[in-house]
């Protein structure tokens, strides 16, 4: 599959699923697609809920994971316990058996996360666990008994605990259960919890879809239908299940692939020379929810935030209008050079000289126009939207490095240094970039070859 999928990427450009599951290199990978929509603040509040939303549905599916894996090994634990002669039935029930008991009793399947979330979701909205679980017939004395000792249990550890637990709420119970199973493994991993992901379901709402007065990214132009829907699934049904996020993740989507995905490839995947973009959006990111794995991150957001700098040359700040004026002069030069000689009646051998001024002020112009630079065409490289902060006198040096970067050759640093450059590692890229390279590189050689043999032979004439 894998070997199937490298193939695949010499042949085409990325899809915007392949960006944003992060199988792209650079210059099409995620982190360069986020750069180029801080551009536009609107449309990178999308992208932000996009990768909130990937998180958490990775936080629901381990949740689903540690529900599934904690009910299966407290069941094994549980016969181990019952086959050793080591339980004893006036003894107080565990919450880990209550829970086991539970699930079993509603036949709830574990493989159906849909079916999990509705459960503990439905039990949420219940005034109290032991007064729904009596008075349905689906489950037997046994659930009530064990409910009334876990209650007594339980009910002297939770005084003005702000959970009503004395009435035995699900989310409440799984909750404990998934923390005492984490302390019983002794492994220091601990289960996410049905709290933290309402927890983060709400700030998410919070975050895009209540007002712009709340929150700084807030989504414009979402269908007020939507909006209602997920305020209240949320807010007032508690819901936390992805499933709630499908139209607003849909419609993200589509503008995404539609309006901002096409822009980004024919601007990065087509030129090689970029203008510097505002860094407004940048200032302490933290970058572990983009990086790619490109070096080791050391779990401080300070230490582990991308730094970002403005360029202090308008040569790097406007790359575009600097090549073009800067290969304006030389073609004046050239002009310069090419009438004195000629007026100066110099022969024709001297006169060819002009081959220089005009060979880079084609290249400088012609570069400027097509956004393409030869030599980082031949090279295989291009240039970043921003340029990577570096670490100033007395600072310690960024904690992670930065793979792309390393892998450019040192000779580019005569044109335009590190910064801002950085090795291209989509093959299909690449390739499309060397093709127009080269023609541009051609474009060069004739149009330098025109001047130059206009000048030089002209016949010259002494004023």
């Amino acid at each position: 599959m894998d070997r199937n999928f490298a193939q695949i990427q010499k042949e085409r450009l990325p899809t915007l699923y392949e960006v944003l599951i992060q199988k792209s290199g650079a210059p099409l990978d995620l982190w360069s697609f986020y750069t180029y929509l801080s551009q536009f603040p609107f449309a990178i509040n999308y992208l932000d809920f996009w990768i909130d939303l990937m998180a958490h549905i990775r936080l629901c599916k381990d949740f689903i994971k540690g529900v599934r894996r904690s009910i299966g090994e407290a069941a094994e634990r549980n016969e181990e316990q019952q086959g050793g002669g080591g339980a004893d039935d006036t003894a107080s029930v565990t919450t880990s058996v209550l829970m086991q008991t539970i699930m079993e009793e509603a036949q709830l399947d574990l493989n159906r996360p849909d079916d999990v979330y509705s459960f503990f979701r439905n039990s949420h909205q219940q005034d109290g666990l032991g007064d729904n679980l009596r008075a349905s017939s689906r489950y037997s004395a046994r659930v009530s008994q064990m409910l009334d000792e876990w209650n007594g249990r339980t009910s002297h550890r939770y005084t003005g605990h702000s959970v009503d637990i004395s009435n035995g709420n699900l989310t409440t119970l799984m909750d404990e259960f998934l923390n005492e199973h984490s302390k019983t493994r002794g492994d220091g991993g601990a289960y996410i919890t049905t709290k933290q992901l309402l927890h983060n379901a709400t700030h998410m709402c919070r975050t895009y879809l209540i007002s712009r007065e709340e929150s700084e990214r807030y989504l414009t132009n979402i269908p007020t239908e939507i909006r209602e829907y997920i305020l209240v699934g949320v807010l007032d049904a508690k819901k936390y299940d992805p499933g709630i996020f499908d139209d607003l993740k849909t419609l993200t989507y589509q503008f995404l692939e539609i309006d901002c995905f096409p822009k980004f490839l024919s601007q990065v995947a087509l030129h090689n020379l970029h203008d510097e973009i505002s860094n407004w959006r940048f200032n302490k990111l933290d970058s572990t929810k983009y990086s790619g794995g490109g070096g080791a991150l050391t779990g401080d957001p300070e230490k582990d935030a991308v730094g970002y700098r403005g360029a202090h040359t308008p040569f790097s700040n406007y790359t575009t209008l600097s090549r073009i004026l800067f290969g304006l002069l030389w073609l004046g030069i050239g002009f310069w050079i090419g009438y004195t000689l000629i007026f100066l009646k110099y022969s024709r051998a001297i006169r060819v000289v002009t081959v220089v001024p005009f060979a880079l002020g084609c290249y400088y112009c012609i570069c400027g126009l097509y956004q393409v630079d030869i030599i980082y065409s031949i090279f295989g490289v291009t240039q970043r939207l921003l340029q990577r902060e570096t670490a100033a006198a007395g600072e310690d040096p960024p904690t992670h490095t930065d793979a792309t970067t390393a892998k450019v050759p040192s000779l580019l640093v005569l044109f335009g240094g590190r910064g801002r450059l950085l090795k291209i590692e989509h093959e299909f890229t690449r390739r499309l970039l060397l093709r127009r390279g080269l023609w541009c590189l051609l474009l060069v050689t004739f149009s330098t070859a025109a001047f130059t043999v206009i000048f030089s032979c002209v016949p010259g004439y002494r004023v």
